[in-house]
């Protein structure tokens, strides 16, 4: 089944929302003295690595949505989940990626919690934003 332009409207819809949803969450560490990767060997470069944690997060939540969607699975709570864990994907990304420390174990908590409430609130703009009004229309 092709994709139709209703259909690519919504997923920039939902790339948007859970880019705010990883957005929101990224925001604990924010300055270059915050950055959890200041000290990798492997991150050299420049930018702030939420730029790459944020952008990683919000793809990967809008393919999960996709593929939801695409597999008829249309809860509402289906979608809040799918939220929490875009929120999740930045603090995830850091405890793989950083080297830990407390300071950084301390900002990767406040991120998580932070992160699944303010995803799961995504979670439900989604489901209210694209999902519903195709239910509504059946």
């Amino acid at each position: 089944m092709p994709l139709t332009h209703s259909d690519s409207v919504k997923i920039r819809y939902v790339l948007l929302l859970n880019g705010l949803a990883a957005f929101v969450p990224g925001t604990v560490i924010k300055g270059r003295a915050n950055d959890p990767l200041l000290h990798a060997t492997w991150w050299t470069y420049d930018q702030h690595s939420a730029v790459i944690a944020v952008i990683a997060a919000a793809l990967f939540g809008s393919v999960l949505v996709a593929l939801l969607l695409r597999h008829n699975l249309r809860s509402w709570w289906i979608l809040l989940l799918c939220g929490s864990f875009t929120g999740l994907f930045p603090a995830l990304f850091y405890l793989v990626a950083a080297p830990l420390t407390v300071e950084i174990l301390a900002a990767l908590a406040v991120m998580s919690i932070i992160g699944v409430v303010w995803g799961a609130l995504m979670g439900l703009v989604i489901y209210v934003a694209v999902v519903k009004p195709t239910l509504v229309r059946q």
